[in-house]
Protein backbone atom coordinates (compact mmCIF):
# COMPACT_ATOMS: atom_id res chain seq x y z
CA UNK A 1 0.00 0.00 0.00
CA UNK A 2 1.26 2.95 -0.91
CA UNK A 3 0.71 6.41 1.24
CA UNK A 4 2.35 10.24 0.72
CA UNK A 5 5.34 10.95 2.48
CA UNK A 6 6.37 14.06 3.97
CA UNK A 7 7.66 16.49 1.51
CA UNK A 8 5.90 14.56 -1.25
CA UNK A 9 3.69 17.21 -2.57
CA UNK A 10 7.01 19.57 -3.01
CA UNK A 11 8.68 17.16 -5.33
CA UNK A 12 6.13 16.02 -7.14
CA UNK A 13 5.53 20.19 -7.87
CA UNK A 14 8.97 20.35 -9.24
CA UNK A 15 8.58 17.48 -11.13
CA UNK A 16 5.73 18.83 -12.82
CA UNK A 17 7.19 21.87 -13.64
CA UNK A 18 10.22 20.47 -15.15
CA UNK A 19 8.37 17.82 -17.18
CA UNK A 20 6.12 20.52 -18.57
CA UNK A 21 8.34 22.95 -19.42
CA UNK A 22 10.56 20.23 -20.87
CA UNK A 23 7.75 18.62 -23.38
CA UNK A 24 6.50 22.34 -24.18
CA UNK A 25 10.08 22.96 -25.51
CA UNK A 26 9.57 19.88 -27.96
CA UNK A 27 6.03 20.90 -28.56
CA UNK A 28 6.41 24.34 -30.06
CA UNK A 29 6.91 24.81 -33.68
CA UNK A 30 6.19 27.93 -34.33
CA UNK A 31 7.27 29.93 -31.38
CA UNK A 32 11.03 28.14 -32.18
CA UNK A 33 11.26 30.00 -35.48
CA UNK A 34 10.60 33.71 -33.86
CA UNK A 35 13.64 35.60 -31.41
CA UNK A 36 12.00 36.08 -27.70
CA UNK A 37 12.64 39.53 -25.95
CA UNK A 38 11.22 39.75 -22.69
CA UNK A 39 8.57 43.34 -21.64
CA UNK A 40 7.29 44.67 -18.09
CA UNK A 41 4.37 46.23 -20.29
CA UNK A 42 0.95 45.12 -21.24
CA UNK A 43 0.83 47.76 -24.54
CA UNK A 44 3.92 47.56 -26.88
CA UNK A 45 5.11 49.09 -29.60
CA UNK A 46 7.69 48.60 -31.88
CA UNK A 47 8.36 50.07 -35.30
CA UNK A 48 8.76 48.34 -38.70
CA UNK A 49 11.66 50.05 -40.90
CA UNK A 50 10.52 50.41 -44.90
CA UNK A 51 12.00 47.79 -46.72
CA UNK A 52 13.25 49.05 -50.09
CA UNK A 53 16.88 49.71 -50.15
CA UNK A 54 17.62 53.41 -50.86
CA UNK A 55 18.08 54.22 -54.71
CA UNK A 56 18.13 57.70 -56.94
CA UNK A 57 15.82 60.59 -55.59
CA UNK A 58 14.87 62.94 -58.30
CA UNK A 59 17.77 65.13 -58.92
CA UNK A 60 19.88 63.46 -55.75
CA UNK A 61 21.85 60.51 -57.60
CA UNK A 62 24.36 58.43 -55.49
CA UNK A 63 26.46 57.67 -57.75
CA UNK A 64 28.58 60.69 -59.21
CA UNK A 65 28.49 63.29 -56.78
CA UNK A 66 29.90 66.37 -57.49
CA UNK A 67 32.91 67.72 -56.20
CA UNK A 68 32.13 69.68 -53.32
CA UNK A 69 28.45 68.97 -53.29
CA UNK A 70 26.14 67.56 -50.90
CA UNK A 71 25.46 64.26 -50.05
CA UNK A 72 21.91 62.92 -51.38
CA UNK A 73 19.41 62.20 -48.33
CA UNK A 74 18.77 59.06 -47.57
CA UNK A 75 15.15 58.44 -47.08
CA UNK A 76 13.69 56.18 -44.88
CA UNK A 77 10.59 55.92 -43.15
CA UNK A 78 9.44 53.63 -40.32
CA UNK A 79 6.02 52.43 -39.03
CA UNK A 80 4.85 52.21 -35.46
CA UNK A 81 2.85 49.19 -34.75
CA UNK A 82 0.93 48.37 -31.03
CA UNK A 83 0.71 45.08 -29.68
CA UNK A 84 -1.29 43.61 -26.10
CA UNK A 85 0.17 41.42 -24.54
CA UNK A 86 -2.15 37.86 -24.13
CA UNK A 87 -2.06 35.71 -21.28
CA UNK A 88 -2.12 31.72 -21.83
CA UNK A 89 -2.77 29.05 -19.98
CA UNK A 90 -4.65 25.04 -19.12
CA UNK A 91 -4.92 23.70 -15.67
CA UNK A 92 -5.72 20.02 -15.03
CA UNK A 93 -6.56 17.98 -11.91
CA UNK A 94 -5.02 14.64 -10.68
CA UNK A 95 -6.81 12.67 -8.36
CA UNK A 96 -5.20 11.09 -5.67
CA UNK A 97 -6.15 7.75 -6.44
CA UNK A 98 -4.56 8.14 -9.02
CA UNK A 99 -1.36 9.49 -7.32
CA UNK A 100 -0.98 6.32 -5.32
CA UNK A 101 -2.54 3.65 -8.11
CA UNK A 102 -1.35 3.36 -11.55
CA UNK A 103 -3.76 1.63 -13.44
CA UNK A 104 -3.49 3.78 -15.95
CA UNK A 105 -0.38 6.42 -16.47
CA UNK A 106 -2.57 9.39 -15.88
CA UNK A 107 0.06 11.85 -14.04
CA UNK A 108 2.09 11.82 -17.00
CA UNK A 109 -0.59 11.51 -19.84
CA UNK A 110 -1.55 15.24 -17.68
CA UNK A 111 1.41 16.55 -17.75
CA UNK A 112 1.57 15.86 -21.50
CA UNK A 113 -1.54 17.06 -22.57
CA UNK A 114 -0.76 20.48 -20.51
CA UNK A 115 2.23 21.02 -22.00
CA UNK A 116 0.89 20.08 -25.75
CA UNK A 117 -2.06 22.41 -25.11
CA UNK A 118 -0.54 25.87 -24.06
CA UNK A 119 2.13 25.21 -27.02
CA UNK A 120 -0.38 24.81 -29.47
CA UNK A 121 -2.36 27.55 -28.21
CA UNK A 122 1.00 29.96 -28.05
CA UNK A 123 1.62 28.41 -31.61
CA UNK A 124 -1.68 28.86 -32.93
CA UNK A 125 -1.51 32.46 -32.29
CA UNK A 126 1.74 33.44 -34.47
CA UNK A 127 0.60 31.71 -37.04
CA UNK A 128 -2.57 33.59 -36.97
CA UNK A 129 -0.31 36.60 -36.98
CA UNK A 130 1.48 35.78 -39.21
CA UNK A 131 -0.52 35.28 -41.98
CA UNK A 132 -3.30 38.06 -41.51
CA UNK A 133 -0.17 40.63 -41.69
CA UNK A 134 -0.83 42.70 -45.00
CA UNK A 135 2.89 43.17 -45.84
CA UNK A 136 3.82 39.49 -46.22
CA UNK A 137 4.43 38.34 -49.63
CA UNK A 138 2.50 35.99 -51.38
CA UNK A 139 3.95 32.65 -53.49
CA UNK A 140 2.89 31.72 -57.11
CA UNK A 141 3.26 27.94 -57.76
CA UNK A 142 5.94 26.69 -60.56
CA UNK A 143 4.45 23.92 -61.12
CA UNK A 144 1.63 21.92 -60.18
CA UNK A 145 -0.28 21.75 -56.81
CA UNK A 146 1.92 19.96 -54.20
CA UNK A 147 -0.34 16.71 -54.19
CA UNK A 148 -0.21 16.42 -57.62
CA UNK A 149 2.53 14.79 -60.56
CA UNK A 150 3.24 17.76 -61.69
CA UNK A 151 4.17 19.51 -58.36
CA UNK A 152 7.59 20.95 -58.61
CA UNK A 153 8.28 22.09 -54.98
CA UNK A 154 12.10 22.11 -55.49
CA UNK A 155 11.40 24.96 -58.08
CA UNK A 156 8.84 26.25 -56.04
CA UNK A 157 11.02 26.70 -53.00
CA UNK A 158 13.84 28.18 -54.89
CA UNK A 159 11.56 30.80 -56.62
CA UNK A 160 10.48 31.56 -52.76
CA UNK A 161 13.89 32.04 -51.90
CA UNK A 162 14.44 34.45 -54.55
CA UNK A 163 11.38 36.07 -53.34
CA UNK A 164 12.89 37.03 -49.95
CA UNK A 165 15.79 38.20 -50.92
CA UNK A 166 14.65 40.37 -53.66
CA UNK A 167 14.52 42.59 -50.39
CA UNK A 168 17.05 40.96 -47.83
CA UNK A 169 19.95 39.54 -50.32
CA UNK A 170 22.13 38.11 -47.71
CA UNK A 171 19.97 35.96 -46.49
CA UNK A 172 20.62 32.87 -46.04
CA UNK A 173 18.43 30.17 -43.49
CA UNK A 174 15.38 29.60 -44.66
CA UNK A 175 11.90 27.23 -43.02
CA UNK A 176 8.80 26.44 -44.86
CA UNK A 177 6.12 25.07 -42.89
CA UNK A 178 3.51 22.67 -43.91
CA UNK A 179 0.69 20.89 -42.55
CA UNK A 180 1.44 16.93 -41.35
CA UNK A 181 -1.22 16.35 -44.59
CA UNK A 182 1.61 17.16 -46.92
CA UNK A 183 4.54 15.18 -45.36
CA UNK A 184 3.55 12.36 -47.93
CA UNK A 185 3.60 14.65 -50.66
CA UNK A 186 6.53 16.42 -49.85
CA UNK A 187 8.77 13.22 -48.88
CA UNK A 188 7.69 11.33 -52.04
CA UNK A 189 8.91 14.01 -54.37
CA UNK A 190 12.26 14.64 -52.09
CA UNK A 191 13.00 11.29 -52.48
CA UNK A 192 12.19 10.58 -56.13
CA UNK A 193 13.89 13.46 -56.98
CA UNK A 194 17.08 12.65 -55.01
CA UNK A 195 17.14 15.95 -52.67
CA UNK A 196 18.70 15.73 -49.46
CA UNK A 197 16.39 14.61 -46.64
CA UNK A 198 17.06 14.77 -43.27
CA UNK A 199 17.25 11.65 -40.89
CA UNK A 200 15.88 11.32 -37.69
CA UNK A 201 17.51 12.98 -34.85
CA UNK A 202 19.24 15.76 -36.99
CA UNK A 203 16.56 18.25 -37.68
CA UNK A 204 18.07 21.80 -36.56
CA UNK A 205 13.87 22.21 -35.66
CA UNK A 206 11.24 20.38 -34.10
CA UNK A 207 9.02 18.72 -36.53
CA UNK A 208 11.97 18.83 -39.30
CA UNK A 209 11.31 16.10 -42.16
CA UNK A 210 14.13 17.26 -44.76
CA UNK A 211 15.98 20.33 -46.39
CA UNK A 212 15.62 20.33 -49.94
CA UNK A 213 17.13 23.27 -51.22
CA UNK A 214 18.69 24.53 -48.49
CA UNK A 215 15.03 24.72 -46.81
CA UNK A 216 14.33 23.15 -43.54
CA UNK A 217 11.04 21.84 -44.06
CA UNK A 218 8.71 21.94 -40.87
CA UNK A 219 5.62 20.25 -40.60
CA UNK A 220 2.92 21.90 -37.72
CA UNK A 221 -0.86 21.55 -37.85
CA UNK A 222 -1.48 25.18 -36.77
CA UNK A 223 -0.87 25.72 -41.15
CA UNK A 224 -3.74 25.19 -43.04
CA UNK A 225 -3.97 22.26 -45.50
CA UNK A 226 -3.80 24.18 -48.41
CA UNK A 227 -0.84 26.45 -47.46
CA UNK A 228 2.85 26.14 -47.47
CA UNK A 229 4.62 29.45 -44.70
CA UNK A 230 8.03 29.84 -46.02
CA UNK A 231 10.34 32.28 -43.63
CA UNK A 232 13.62 33.22 -42.24
CA UNK A 233 13.36 31.86 -38.90
CA UNK A 234 14.53 34.16 -35.95
CA UNK A 235 14.59 37.51 -37.73
CA UNK A 236 10.93 38.37 -39.52
CA UNK A 237 8.84 38.03 -35.99
CA UNK A 238 9.31 38.30 -32.02
CA UNK A 239 7.54 37.03 -29.39
CA UNK A 240 7.59 39.43 -26.76
CA UNK A 241 6.65 38.22 -23.54
CA UNK A 242 5.97 39.24 -19.88
CA UNK A 243 6.27 35.53 -18.28
CA UNK A 244 7.53 32.73 -19.74
CA UNK A 245 6.12 29.53 -19.34
CA UNK A 246 5.91 28.77 -15.49
CA UNK A 247 3.45 26.12 -13.39
CA UNK A 248 1.67 25.78 -9.96
CA UNK A 249 0.37 22.94 -8.41
CA UNK A 250 -2.00 22.99 -5.39
CA UNK A 251 -2.55 20.11 -3.64
CA UNK A 252 -5.26 19.16 -1.70
CA UNK A 253 -4.40 16.56 0.44
CA UNK A 254 -6.60 12.83 -0.36
CA UNK A 255 -8.27 14.92 -2.82
CA UNK A 256 -5.45 15.25 -5.55
CA UNK A 257 -3.26 18.13 -7.14
CA UNK A 258 -3.97 20.65 -9.30
CA UNK A 259 -1.58 21.69 -11.98
CA UNK A 260 -1.50 24.86 -13.72
CA UNK A 261 0.75 26.28 -16.72
CA UNK A 262 0.66 29.28 -17.68
CA UNK A 263 2.56 32.18 -19.93
CA UNK A 264 2.07 35.74 -21.03
CA UNK A 265 3.00 36.68 -24.51
CA UNK A 266 2.31 38.39 -28.03
CA UNK A 267 3.38 38.24 -31.83
CA UNK A 268 5.38 41.41 -33.50
CA UNK A 269 6.25 40.73 -36.93
CA UNK A 270 8.99 43.14 -37.84
CA UNK A 271 10.04 42.15 -41.33
CA UNK A 272 6.20 41.10 -43.45
CA UNK A 273 9.00 40.88 -46.41
CA UNK A 274 10.55 37.79 -45.00
CA UNK A 275 7.33 35.91 -44.94
CA UNK A 276 6.08 34.35 -47.90
CA UNK A 277 2.83 32.12 -47.89
CA UNK A 278 2.08 29.77 -51.10
CA UNK A 279 -1.12 27.84 -52.16
CA UNK A 280 -0.27 24.90 -52.24
CA UNK A 281 -3.09 22.64 -53.22
CA UNK A 282 -7.03 22.46 -52.69
CA UNK A 283 -8.75 21.15 -50.05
Amino acid sequence: MAFDQVGEEAVRATAYDIAIKQLARYAYKMKQLVSITTSSSYKNYFFREQTNIPTNQAGNAIKGIPRGADFPNAVLSWEQIASRIEKYGLSSEIDHEDLIMNNIDVRNRTVLRIAEGVAKAVDTEIAAVIVADSGIQTGTLQGGKWNETSAAIIKDLATMKAQVKTYYDNASDFVCVIHPDNEPHVLHYIYEKGAQASTAGQGAFNGQIGNPAGVNILTSSVIDVSYALFVVPKTFATWKEVMALATDTVTNRFKGDKITACEYGVTEIHEPKQVVYLQIRTT
